[in-house]
């Protein structure tokens, strides 16, 4: 297995996760395949971006906040209200994209991502993947894969 199978297989969990969290519970693995390409050529462009910005900021190749701000302007997850010139005439800058994602991030229609992601604590958070054989979906099947996976490349 190369490391870009091995990285699109870890990648392929978080999507799995997104999807559970958005409602799905079942999807086939061209569709899996399918988002999980396009969230690795997302992240991709962003990284780009933000080294992009961190070697023109500062001569760096390490993104500071500033540099993954810029770059998520670029690729048009923040958009500011007002132009570069409005921006600077009033002296401040406008911080409405920013507060608007941060907004949704924190908001009730990321909750459950944030639940799935283990970044808000419930009560029985531990899955009892033994129990779940028989009513087992694709989604957690999924996650028994990834698990094999890796058990292979750590005991090779």
């Amino acid at each position: 297995m190369s490391s870009q199978d091995l990285h699109f297989a870890l990648l392929r969990m978080p999507v799995v996760q997104i999807l559970r969290a958005a409602g799905f519970h079942a999807t086939k693995p061209a569709v899996l395949d399918t988002l999980t390409d396009l969230a690795a050529r997302y992240l991709q462009l962003l990284a780009t971006q933000a080294a992009f910005h961190a070697r023109s900021n500062h001569n760096d190749l390490i993104p500071d906040v500033a540099d993954v701000r810029l770059a998520l302007m670029d690729m048009g997850a923040l958009r500011p209200q007002l132009s570069m010139m409005e921006e600077q005439s009033r002296g401040d800058e406008d911080m409405r994209g920013i507060d608007g994602f941060l907004n949704w991030a924190k908001g009730e229609s990321c909750k459950e991502i944030r639940r799935v992601a283990g970044m808000i604590p419930t009560e029985g958070e531990v899955l009892d993947v033994e129990g779940l054989k028989g009513d087992e979906d694709f989604l957690t099947s999924m996650s028994y894969r990834l698990k094999e996976i890796v058990h292979m490349l750590t005991s090779a």
